[in-house]
């Protein structure tokens, strides 16, 4: 599960969104001061929805669901591509002048009669306005059922944090640990290289989880080297980092 968002191949990310359950307002605060208790700035942040629609749709109606979640989600407009694993529909726009939102619709059935369309959706906001963020997510939960779509959310938060003005020596491990210390975190799964140290862990905090040959996970930690010495890139997320680390 310790995997860059990045290298993550589509069809497993689908199914990790389709077992993993979501988050709560609660989870999402407790998440946001554990992260400001390291001392770390934020300077981003996302919330991650997917799932396939509860119901079946004609074929020939996906594009028109997709374009009629673009218009009430107020993006721009609707862009279609044909890949390997079918056909996907993708629109983008900005709420609060520092938050984008990007939806991707993708129907991996195109030759089918009746289909479920996979749908995803991410807020990525920069710097942290608690109201942004939660008016974001209450606007995703009241529109997201409208159209069939389980409002499973997915929370991640990333900053910087410089051992010149925070506490010296303390090291990506010992942030690691600290961050476990204060969820009461068990340790799932791990990967360690010289520049990051990334842990997969399960809390009481938060509930549900995506299950792991190591058992079952609902945060994950990543701390990683930036550019300079001093620094250290921290990554929070529940029940997985949905952001780029």
């Amino acid at each position: 599960m310790i995997r860059k968002w990045i290298t993550i191949p589509l069809l497993l990310l689908l199914s990790i969104f389709l077992i993993a359950s979501s988050t709560t307002p609660h989870d999402e605060e407790k998440l946001i001061r554990t992260f400001d208790r390291t001392g770390a700035k934020v300077k981003t942040y996302m919330l991650h929805y997917g799932s396939r629609i509860e119901q079946k749709v004609s074929g020939d109606d996906v594009k028109g669901l997709a374009q009629d979640l673009a218009n009430e989600l107020e993006l721009g407009p609707l862009r279609v591509k044909t890949l390997d694993e079918g056909t996907r529909f993708e629109a983008k726009g900005n709420w609060k002048r520092n938050i984008q939102v990007e939806l991707t619709v993708i129907n991996d059935r195109p030759d089918a009669l009746f289909v479920k369309p996979y749908i995803a959706i991410r807020a990525e906001g920069h710097g942290l306005v608690r109201t942004h963020l939660f008016d974001a997510r209450n606007r995703l939960n009241r529109t997201l059922p409208e159209f069939g779509i389980q409002s499973r959310a997915h929370f991640s938060i990333q900053g910087m944090i410089s051992e010149s003005t925070g506490k010296r020596g303390r090291g990506r491990e010992h942030l690691v640990r600290q961050v476990l210390k204060d969820l009461e975190a068990s340790e799932v799964e791990s990967m360690r290289t010289k520049r990051m140290t990334s842990v997969s862990a399960h809390t009481p905090f938060f509930n549900g989880g995506v299950k792991t040959k190591g058992g079952t996970m609902n945060v994950q930690v990543a701390a990683k080297a930036g550019d300079r010495d001093d620094q250290v890139i921290l990554t929070l997320g529940t029940p997985i980092i949905t952001i780029e680390y």
